[in-house]
C-alpha cells in the first residue's frame, strides 16, 4: 500500500521501489535482534512493522521531495542531496530525535516486554532515519532515478 502511493504520488514505479529499500534493511535488523534478543513475534511486536513502515517512508518521502525540488532548481544530484539533507534531513533528524526521546521513556519500565518494545522501537526508527539519509542519498547520486530529475 505505502509503495502504491508513492508510485501514484511521484508518477513512477521506481519510486515505490526505491522508498522500499530501506524499509526493507530496517524489516531485516528489527526481525534479526528480535531472533538475537530471543524476542518473540506476538501482537505487540508485530506493532512494531506498523510504527517502522509508517514513520520510515514519512521519512523518505520528504527527503525524496526536497531532493527533487532541489534537482528541478537546476543542481546536480550531489548539490541536491547536500542541499537536501542540509534542509529537510535537519528536520528529519529532528523528527527522528522526538519519536525516539518518546520511546526512550520504556526503557525504565520494569515489565520486560515493554522495556524490549521500547529499546526495538528506538532501533526500528533509528534505522529508518538512517535509510533515509544515507541510503536515499546515495541511491540519487549514483542512480539519478529519472522521476527525481529536472523538468
Amino acid at each position: 500500500v505505502v509503495g502504491l502511493m508513492l508510485m501514484i504520488l511521484f508518477h513512477s514505479v521506481a519510486a515505490g521501489l526505491i522508498s522500499a529499500i530501506p524499509l526493507a534493511l530496517s524489516m531485516i535488523i528489527l526481525f534479526g535482534l528480535m531472533g538475537v534478543f530471543g524476542i518473540e513475534l506476538n501482537t505487540a511486536t508485530a506493532l512494531l512493522s506498523s510504527i517502522m513502515i509508517g514513520v520510515g517512508i514519512d521519512y523518505t518521502i520528504h527527503f525524496l521531495w526536497r531532493y527533487r525540488e532541489e534537482r528541478r532548481n537546476g543542481l546536480d544530484a550531489a548539490a541536491g542531496v547536500r542541499k537536501t539533507l542540509t534542509t529537510t534531513g535537519r528536520g528529519i533528524v529532528f523528527n527522528a530525535l522526538s519519536v525516539v526521546i518518546g520511546f526512550i521513556v520504556l526503557f525504565i519500565s520494569n515489565f520486560m516486554p515493554i522495556k524490549f518494545f521500547g529499546f526495538l522501537v528506538v532501533v526500528s526508527i533509528l534505522s529508518c532515519l538512517g535509510g533515509a539519509l544515507v541510503l536515499i542519498p546515495a541511491i540519487c547520486i549514483v542512480f539519478k532515478p529519472k522521476f527525481l530529475e529536472r523538468r
